[in-house]
């Protein structure tokens, strides 16, 4: 990738943290919900554990199209 691509991508990304942050906690509530996010608090060493799990059919991903680059490849 070139540097413009990667700074492309940042300012997007940019662009989607910000929406998130000024967006109505209950459209927050909404998407964290659809992409699987879990937060767990830890109240001890006061740690905030975020987690997105979501089921293998719904990843991008998954897998290589090129089998010497898959290890789980057949």
């Amino acid at each position: 990738m070139t540097t413009d691509q990667i700074g492309t991508i940042a300012d997007a990304f940019h662009d989607l943290l910000r929406l998130l942050r000024d967006a109505d906690p209950r459209d927050n509530a909404e998407l964290y919900s659809r992409i699987g996010l879990r937060m767990t608090y830890r109240r001890g060493p006061e740690t905030l554990i975020a987690e997105v799990c979501t089921p293998a059919s719904s990843r991008v991903f998954d897998w290589c199209p090129r089998g010497d680059l898959n290890p789980h490849a057949r």
